[in-house]
């Protein structure tokens, strides 16, 4: 994983929008991540479609048994995203059972999430939820930007493993902040989409995260 420290979140409903912002910032980033709104508003294809501009991960914060974790993959993988983000909470064996399965996608574990209410249960646990990570072999993690701490932290026990963080921009997290606390990668949503010119946007971070 090279170039471009920058992962484009479209966490937005429509179809030509999404693609349209892609484009346009395509130079400057290095993935797609899309999460339910934009699966459920412009059809799972987007996938597919998103993917012919950069690579695409698949925010659906997977959770529940192997079993349907499997059927997920199974239809998922048919669009050839570049990986999919699972949650660390529900144990290594479904963790184990999506990595096993997902062969021709990386699998990224969350271990702690950017929003205030991540400190009611998730933060107290998150060396267990990277002991869970580890132990299932995920490519990378999720780690909140706007927590450095945190981050620093995941850092220090997984030195060798990728972490994409959110949280920069509209959650008050720094980006560049994000990177020195150990973030490989920097996940923008709303300070990119919301922007008025979303290219420029791209640019200017770019110059920033490099």
């Amino acid at each position: 994983m090279s170039g471009s420290r920058i992962i484009l979140a479209l966490d937005i409903p429509e179809r030509e929008k999404a693609l349209e912002i892609a484009q346009a910032v395509s130079p400057y980033i290095s993935y797609i991540k899309i999460n339910w709104p934009l699966v459920l508003g412009a059809g799972a294809d987007i996938i597919r479609d998103l993917g012919k501009i950069k690579p695409v991960i698949c925010d659906l914060k997977l959770a529940d048994i192997p079993n349907t974790l499997r059927l997920i993959a199974d239809e998922i993988s048919k669009r050839s995203p570049f990986g999919v983000i699972a949650h660390a909470f529900v144990g290594s064996d479904c963790l184990k059972e999506l990595v096993a399965y997902s062969s021709r996608m990386k699998v990224f574990a969350v271990v702690a999430m950017s929003h205030p209410g991540s400190s009611d249960i998730m933060d107290s646990q998150m060396d267990r939820l990277i002991d869970i990570a580890r132990l299932s072999g995920v490519y990378g993690v999720v780690a909140p930007a706007n927590k450095p701490g945190l981050l620093s932290r995941v850092r220090k026990m997984m030195p060798q493993t990728v972490i994409i963080s959110p949280g920069s921009g509209a959650q008050g997290g720094d980006p560049l902040a994000g990177i020195k606390a150990g973030a490989d990668f920097i996940i923008v949503g709303r300070s990119l989409y919301d922007a008025a010119d979303p290219r420029e946007a791209a640019r200017q971070l770019l110059t920033v995260t490099s």
